[in-house]
């Protein structure tokens, strides 16, 4: 048993992620302010109409005060903002409360919006949940454009993200998948049905606090796994509830609602817990103590913790502050785990969706890896269908559909629309994927268009597939995010033959998406396995 991990986790066990469940915050404000509309009409509605007027984009009709967000729901919001796209146009508006919001809906627009306006373009939303989930602002993915937000990013840069970093810890990540393969194989010696998506969260959660401690955060029996799952459960209502429509982060005077609900407290307790646990993190860190685990086998290496306590701050007057040294764990810690995990399921699902691609799959595992050793790392590059295949998952499937939204930091025009600074801007990197212009069969499942065209980049080249966001507030980690899924498609499919339970026609398979910030299945997927490769590749490994 893992007593350090479990003592790291401990300050959770008072906390019932049940208790979570109890208000739907978006349903009770909505119902709330529905009520307060038709008294605080008449007193508001002239200053809806005050000013000159701008020349702004088509867009849906708001009511007045609320303006649209009636018309949107958390669940379908990429699919909501493509629909309306195509009765209003690539760049659209709308109001939310009295927050402007555009709307990209085409690679040509996200281009003219964050490549030949990036600067203007480079700045994060304000909202309640999102100054308590950073400590307002202090993490890499909302900090506002300027010294700070650059200096967190070229440590990710030059320090934390490079190929020389991620390389270090080969040995570490391996071990993590030979752990999920070993676990599969115990549920299938007994006879159970694999639950992928557990699996999966669990290995993407290991694999990161390996990278940032050196560390495997729970241990492997089995109250340590109902600990992580606890945990991870926090996590993604954490992030669940900082991305939820608050009205009153866009009607300001119905800020109040917040507390009323009892949604800010939420908020804020998750956050001091989380936040106790870091901290034991980096106590420990500064101790000195050697967190590494004894069966690693490696060299003792630097993990994340590491390098960002010798990290200066961004004026050179000390470190980094433990404040500081959070968010980015917890940045990753989110936006790592989620994303990484959903990708490998959506992919496995795609596999039972359409056999021949599993076919072809296996044929070039079996052809260039062989079926007397497992893949590795390093047979990545030499597997272009894997990579072709992956690419369709995230074509198809982008890890976060809106991403995260920028926002205009100084008044601007774009193609004679005028944009005054705060407005919001949304990347509907669904749609985008989903273009005709760009995509012959958009919708169809098809791996082979990468065959045909190997040079389409993840990176932010090509404004038709930017799965992982572009312009300079991209995700930092997609090396690492594209390793993850390159390696976990391999292994699964490698190592098992793959089919759905009680004989279910594939055909048939739920491909539908539960959108929030990241985009996992509606139906979590279970899975039948069968070994395809020598029993002894399954278990003698470190």
């Amino acid at each position: 048993m893992d007593v350090q991990g479990n003592k790291l986790g401990s300050s959770f066990g008072r906390f019932s992620v049940a208790d979570l469940n109890t208000v739907e915050w978006w349903s009770v404000e909505r119902l709330l302010v529905v009520g307060l509309v038709g008294i605080v009409t008449l007193f508001m509605f002239s200053q809806l109409f005050g000013g000159r007027k701008r020349n702004l984009p088509l867009g849906p009709r708001g009511l007045p005060i609320i303006g649209n967000i009636h018309q949107l729901r958390n669940d379908t919001m990429h699919i909501t903002f493509m629909q309306m796209a195509e009765k209003y146009g690539p760049i659209m508006y709308l109001k939310l409360g009295s927050r402007g919001v555009v709307v990209a809906s085409t690679a040509e627009t996200a281009h003219e919006f964050v490549k030949v306006q990036d600067l203007v373009w480079a700045g994060r939303q304000t909202s309640m949940a999102h100054d308590i989930l950073t400590n307002y602002k202090m993490d890499i993915a909302g900090a506002p454009y300027g010294p700070y937000w650059r200096h967190l990013r070229k440590i990710c840069a030059q320090e934390l993200f490079t190929s020389k970093s991620l390389e270090s810890f080969r040995f570490p990540r391996a071990q993590e998948f030979n752990q999920m393969v070993k676990s599969i194989m115990d549920d299938v010696q007994e006879g159970k049905i694999v639950q992928l998506n557990l699996k999966l969260n669990h290995l993407a959660f290991n694999n990161l606090t390996r990278m940032m401690l050196n560390k495997r955060l729970f241990g492997l029996d089995v109250s340590a796994q109902e600990e992580a799952l606890n945990f991870k459960e926090i996590l993604f209502k954490l992030l669940k509830l900082s991305s939820t429509i608050v009205v009153g982060d866009f009607i300001p005077w119905l800020k109040w609602l917040s507390i009323v609900t009892g949604y800010r407290r939420y908020m804020k307790t998750l956050k001091r817990d989380i936040d106790s646990m870091l901290q034991e993190f980096l106590e420990l860190k500064k101790s000195g103590k050697n967190m590494q685990e004894e069966n690693d086998g490696g060299p003792r290496r630097q993990d994340f913790v590491d390098v960002l306590l010798t990290q200066p701050t961004e004026n050179g007057t000390g470190h980094l502050s433990d404040t500081s040294i959070r968010c980015v764990i917890l940045d990753m810690l989110l936006a790592g785990t989620d994303t990484s995990s959903n990708s490998v399921e959506w992919g496995i699902a795609a596999l039972l969706r359409y056999p021949h691609c599993l076919k072809k799959l296996q044929a070039e595992l079996d052809e260039v890896v062989g079926k007397d050793k497992t893949v590795t790392e390093s047979d990545i590059p030499k597997l272009p269908y894997l990579n072709a295949f992956m690419k369709e998952v995230f074509r198809l499937y982008p890890p976060a559909p809106l991403g995260i939204s920028h926002e205009c930091m100084q008044d601007t025009t774009l193609q004679g629309y005028e944009f005054v600074a705060g407005t919001r801007l949304y990347l509907n990197i669904y749609a985008i994927h989903r273009d005709p212009k760009w995509w012959e069969n958009p919708l169809e499942f098809d791996p082979e268009r990468f065959i045909k065209n190997p040079d389409i980049s993840m990176k932010g080249n090509y404004f038709h597939f930017i799965p992982f966001g572009v312009g300079r507030r991209q995700c930092p980690g997609i090396s690492l995010a594209v390793l993850f899924v390159q390696l976990g498609l391999a292994r699964l499919v490698q190592g098992f033959e793959l089919s759905l339970p009680d004989g279910q026609d594939p055909t048939t398979l739920d491909m539908t998406a539960k959108y929030g910030v990241t985009m996992p299945r509606k139906t979590p997927l279970k899975i039948i396995c069968k070994p395809r490769l020598p029993k002894h590749l399954y278990y003698d490994t470190n």
